[in-house]
C-alpha cells in the first residue's frame, strides 16, 4: 500500500510540475482540479477556482467568443476529443487548448480535462512575420508603380528587411533547438510554416538585391577554375525532392571533356536552380527533364529540356525581362518568386561572357540553353 501511495505522490508531483495548464471539469462545468501552473499563470486562488463553474472562473467574453462551454459539453456528449483552438486573454496572452474525455472503468465520461499551452511568444512571432511579409508586398507594389526610382528604392528596402529577417530567424532557431521550451505538435506545425515563409522572404530579398546590382553594374562574380559537372549534380540533387513530388525524373548527360570552366560556382549553381525550378513547375506529373552539358570548343553549352507546357514563339525573346507576363501571368512568379529568376539567370550568364536563350513550342516542352566561355576575364 505504501508503494502505491508513493506512486500516486510521484504522479501528483509530475502533474504539478508540468509547464502546461491542466484543468479537470465535471458534467456541470464545475472545476474539480487545476494544477499549479494554472494558479501561477492566472494569479487566482484555489478557493475561488475549485467548485466554481468554468463560466464564472473564465471571463464571460472569452467563453462567449470561443464557445468553450459548448465544446466541453460536446466532448461529454460524444466522447470525441476537441483537437484544439485558441484562447486570447486580456493583456495579449494567447493559449492553445485541447479538451479530452476522462473515462471511468465502465466507459462512462464524468470528467474532462482541459489542456492549455501558452503560445504568446509564438503568436507574436507569427504576427511579426505577417507584418514583415505585408510590408514586403507593399514595397513591391510601390516599386512597380514608381519604376523610374526602383533601383535605389529596392536596394534600401532589401537591406532594411535583412535586420527583421535575421531577428525572426534567430527566434525560429531558438524554438527549434528547444531553448524556449518544448513545443506541441501543433506548435511545431506552425513553426514549420513560419520557417518556410521566412525562407521564402529571404529568397525574395536575395532576388531583389541581385536585380538591383545587375542594373547598377555592381554585380560581382568571383571566378575560379571549377567543375561544372559537380555544380550541375548538386543543383539536381537539391531539387530532386521538388521533382519527386510530381514524380518527375531528371537526367544528366555530360560530356566528360566539358566540365572545367572559369566561373563563380555559387552564381552558376543559381542559374541551374532557377532554370530547373522553372522546368519542374511547368512540366506535368511524371514528366522528364534532361540536363545536357557539351563541349563547344572555346565554350561549354548547357541545355535544360523538359516536356512541359511550352512557350509561344512570340514570347521567347521576352521571358528574360524582369516582371514579364504572358497573358497576364508571370512564368517565374507562378513558382512563388517575383518574376526575377530568368532575368537574374540572364545577368549571371552574361556576367561570365556567355549567352542564354530558350527554344520552345506550346504543348511541346521547352529547352533553355546557355553558354559559358572556358576562360573569361573578371566581370567589372
Amino acid at each position: 500500500m505504501r508503494g502505491i501511495g508513493s506512486i500516486r505522490e510521484y504522479q501528483e508531483d509530475i502533474i504539478e510540475s508540468i509547464p502546461s495548464t491542466i484543468i479537470v471539469v465535471d458534467r456541470n462545468l464545475r472545476i474539480l482540479y487545476a494544477n499549479r501552473n494554472y494558479y501561477v499563470k492566472s494569479r487566482k486562488k484555489e478557493r475561488y477556482t475549485v467548485g466554481e463553474k468554468i463560466t464564472r472562473v473564465f471571463s464571460s467574453a472569452l467563453v462567449a467568443t470561443t464557445n468553450l462551454d459548448s465544446k466541453i459539453e460536446d466532448v461529454f456528449r460524444t466522447g470525441i476529443p476537441f483537437d484544439g483552438g485558441q484562447l486570447r486573454y486580456p493583456g495579449g496572452k494567447f493559449y492553445f487548448y485541447k479538451i479530452y474525455p476522462l473515462r471511468e472503468k465502465n466507459g462512462c465520461i464524468i470528467k474532462v480535462v482541459l489542456l492549455m499551452e501558452d503560445i504568446t511568444k509564438l503568436t507574436q512571432l507569427e504576427e511579426e512575420l505577417r507584418d514583415s511579409y505585408i510590408k514586403l508586398e507593399n514595397a513591391y507594389a510601390e516599386l512597380k508603380e514608381t519604376y523610374e526610382t526602383k533601383s535605389d528604392f529596392v536596394s534600401t528596402v532589401s537591406h532594411e528587411l535583412r535586420t527583421p529577417l535575421t531577428v525572426i530567424n534567430s527566434y525560429i532557431e531558438m524554438f527549434e533547438d528547444g531553448l524556449l521550451g518544448e513545443l506541441s505538435k501543433k506548435q511545431l506545425e506552425k513553426l514549420y510554416v513560419i520557417r518556410s515563409q521566412t525562407d521564402h522572404m529571404i529568397y525574395l530579398v536575395g532576388d531583389m538585391l541581385d536585380s538591383t546590382r545587375l542594373e547598377s553594374r555592381k554585380f560581382k562574380i568571383q571566378k575560379t577554375s571549377s567543375c561544372l559537372e559537380t555544380i550541375a549534380k548538386d543543383a539536381v540533387k537539391e531539387l530532386s525532392r521538388l521533382a519527386g513530388l510530381k514524380e518527375q525524373s531528371i537526367h544528366l548527360n555530360i560530356d566528360k571533356n566539358s566540365s572545367t570552366v572559369d566561373m563563380d560556382e555559387g552564381r552558376i549553381k543559381q542559374v541551374f536552380s532557377n532554370l530547373l525550378t522553372n522546368s519542374i513547375k511547368y512540366t506535368p506529373e511524371a514528366g522528364i527533364i534532361t540536363v545536357t552539358i557539351m563541349d563547344g570548343g572555346d565554350y561549354i553549352l548547357v541545355s535544360i529540356s523538359d516536356n512541359g507546357v511550352g512557350i509561344a514563339k512570340s514570347d521567347l525573346t521576352k521571358i528574360f525581362e524582369k516582371f514579364y507576363t504572358i497573358e497576364g501571368r508571370s512564368l517565374v512568379r507562378e513558382s512563388g518568386r517575383m518574376g526575377l529568376g530568368l532575368a537574374i539567370a540572364k545577368g549571371i550568364v552574361e556576367a561570365h561572357g556567355g549567352h542564354i536563350w530558350a527554344e520552345s513550342e506550346l504543348g511541346k516542352g521547352s529547352t533553355f540553353k546557355f553558354t559559358l566561355p572556358k576562360h573569361v576575364s573578371k566581370y567589372s
